[in-house]
């Protein structure tokens, strides 16, 4: 067991990276997961200050789960992608199999301790993740890990597995908010490198959720949504 020291107000503290990722796995079991969503998506080229397009998902988690795209503007291209993720990321919602299949815990992956860092002025443990397997909802990357509640503030790195020949890599950002005991992924921002087409990125944010019900309580818990850039072929 790996065994390392931070420091809070000057004293040495020893950290076991298992403790971490224990109380992580717990608290993440411990919260819920919304029965309904609202979000944006806008997908364009990296680097460029215009959108190509732009939609809108109202999405529905509760067993079978639905979506739909109520708003789109521009190119196909960005309601082409958000029906994509959200069928996948709805397929995993519902599943426990592949729910715990993409889950961030010592089933999928391998952690290692890099420290403490700094975000929006809080304070977190950064964990190194590391995939056990080679498939595209696996991140190779970091997470950040609230000191306090030791749920996920943030996961960022490149998937593990190319969904297809025409990506090269695709490069991940999820933000999670933890509200009224429910754990949100509050945005998304990925970036693909495509063959003949170069970087395109695709952002979403949360613009309204409705709070998960008793019935809901009974989907997983565990697990978070699947690279979005993926469907970026």
């Amino acid at each position: 067991m790996l065994l390392l020291t931070v420091f809070a107000q000057g004293s040495p503290i020893p950290v076991k990276v298992a403790d971490i990722v224990e109380r992580m796995e717990r608290a993440q079991s411990g919260v819920s997961s919304p029965n309904h969503m609202t979000r944006d998506y806008r997908l364009g080229r990296q680097g460029s200050a215009s959108v190509d397009s732009y939609g809108i998902a109202e999405v529905d988690f509760r067993p079978p789960g639905k979506y739909t795209v109520t708003k789109r503007s521009g190119s196909r291209s960005c309601d082409q992608a958000v029906k994509y993720v959200l069928k996948r990321e709805i397929e995993i919602a519902v599943s426990i199999t592949k729910s715990r299949a993409v889950a961030v815990t010592r089933e999928n992956y391998v952690f290692s301790y890099l420290g403490e860092t700094v975000l929006d002025g809080q304070s977190y443990y950064l964990l190194h993740l590391d995939p056990k397997r080679k498939q595209p909802e696996l991140i190779l990357g970091q997470a950040w890990i609230d000191k306090q509640s030791f749920l996920i503030r943030r996961i960022e790195g490149n998937i593990a597995k190319s969904p297809s020949w025409l990506v090269r890599s695709v490069h991940i950002r999820f933000d999670f908010a933890n509200s009224q005991g429910m754990w949100i992924q509050s945005s998304l921002e990925a970036v693909a490198d495509i063959r003949w087409l170069g970087a395109q990125k695709l952002t979403s944010h949360v613009l309204d959720y409705e709070a998960a019900s008793a019935v809901a309580a009974k989907t997983p818990k565990i697990g978070v949504a699947p690279p979005a850039a993926a469907v970026l072929e």
